[in-house]
């Protein structure tokens, strides 16, 4: 599943001191095992160093500007789809994002020469909760409340994809600068809550929930982009904070 052109999310993920600024080189971790770029094996380093790495990460690391990500907590997330008159609004706040820590690293594409890399991933399940603001129209159905929301996907099968570029900084050092990142999903199954619905309209809310969950294989285009978009933010934290930090002969040795 990729997120339509006229589908627009705003993830805000709280990281205090995420941002400060580290003026050195650093080495990678001791938990990553760096893969030589010669190595005619090195998809399969890759994915063997990041299913040892993956668990460390999510628990944070703050020498590397990581926050925890499993709980992942999520200030603020929105989604806007289709027109003011016949779209949907949906915005999300105070969330937290589990599931994470389940996911298996299955493959890796690596094309340094093409600056291309991608990273296939399995996940049992991955849930978000939070706060709920929703009005507008899902499948022609109109839609209204704020409460407490649970999205859950399961079974899904991820390929996050980035290209990047090598920057000279002032070190002497290469850098890997990401430069673009997509995230393409299979999901198995998904499951949506919306409690409160219609100002507590059992009845109404009762209705709604049971229609998303029937039809959920079209829903999740139109109400999978928070957990999807988060999912999404996670790979980008990680790979950025590496790529920031860590000079590309290190990362990938020759």
């Amino acid at each position: 599943m990729i997120l339509q052109d006229d589908r627009t999310a705003i993830l805000a993920i709280a990281m205090v001191g995420a941002l400060a600024q580290i003026s050195h080189q650093l080495k990678l971790p001791n938990y990553i095992t760096a893969c030589n770029r010669s190595d005619p094996h090195l998809n399969e380093c890759v994915v063997k160093s990041g299913r040892a790495a993956i668990p460390k990460f999510l628990n944070g690391d703050t020498k590397y500007r990581v926050p925890r990500l499993d709980p992942l907590e999520i200030a603020e997330l929105k989604v806007h789809q289709g027109s003011k008159a016949l779209g949907l609004t949906l915005s999300l706040k105070d969330s937290k994002l589990t599931g994470l820590k389940h996911a298996s690293f299955e493959k890796a594409r690596t094309n340094l020469e093409g600056r291309h890399v991608e990273w296939d991933f399995f996940h049992p399940y991955i849930t978000i909760v939070g706060k709920y603001d929703i009005h507008g129209q899902v499948l022609l159905l109109p839609v209204r409340g704020k409460g407490t929301a649970n999205i859950t996907l399961t079974n899904m099968k991820s390929i996050f994809k980035f290209n990047f570029a090598l920057e000279k900084r002032t070190d002497g050092e290469e850098y890997m600068k990401v430069t673009n990142t997509s995230l393409d999903t299979d999901i198995g199954k998904a499951y949506f809550k919306f409690n409160n619905l219609f100002n507590g309209d059992r009845l109404l809310g009762e209705t709604v929930n049971r229609f998303v969950n029937e039809n959920w294989r079209e829903v999740i285009q139109e109400l999978g982009a928070p957990v999807i978009d988060s999912v999404s933010q996670v790979f980008e934290i990680i790979l950025s904070r590496i790529c920031e930090l860590v000079p590309y002969r290190i990362v990938y040795p020759e």
